[in-house]
């Protein structure tokens, strides 16, 4: 299945499983954001239609304000996407992960946190598969059963 969503520099989009959502926000401006791994800083320049995406472990209102808080800290505070090295405890931990580009594939099968690339982004089993990816002033989604599709104002 394909859905095609208008998204703005000014909104957020949530996709939503039973077990898990995802915030999904255009970067607004071109810029340049920082990928901090153990033994490198990586700078990667990002386009206005790029897209921040915030995936988290559950479906409550918790996770959905941390989800809005880590995209407002990377895109308009300028914090960097922190990668942990594989095997490190605080994976575990994490409560929200997330990812920069013009396509992210979320997947189930891979630790949290531990990816510096950016095309691909733990998520949950009921997200696994979903592939998100940016058009001119769209956002699409590719794959997934039973999603809620939520826009809202982003501030």
């Amino acid at each position: 299945m394909e859905q095609r969503i208008p998204l703005d520099a000014d909104e957020i989009l949530f996709v939503r499983s039973a077990d898990g959502v995802i915030g999904v926000v255009k970067s607004g401006a071109a810029r340049q954001l920082f990928i901090e791994t153990v033994d490198d800083e990586i700078v990667m320049t990002v386009d206005p239609e790029d897209l921040l995406v915030a995936s988290g472990f559950s479906n409550d209102r918790t996770t959905t304000n941390a989800i809005i808080c880590t995209l407002a800290l990377i895109r308009d505070s300028g914090s960097p996407l922190i990668v942990l090295p594989k095997h490190h405890p605080a994976s575990a931990r994490l409560k929200v992960v997330a990812s920069v580009g013009k396509r992210t594939v979320l997947r189930c099968d891979i630790q949290k946190g531990t990816h510096p690339e950016q095309d691909v982004l733990c998520g949950s089993l009921g997200l696994n598969g979903l592939e998100v990816s940016s058009v001119e002033g769209h956002v699409v989604l590719r794959g997934g059963d039973s999603l809620t599709v939520e826009r809202r104002p982003f501030r």
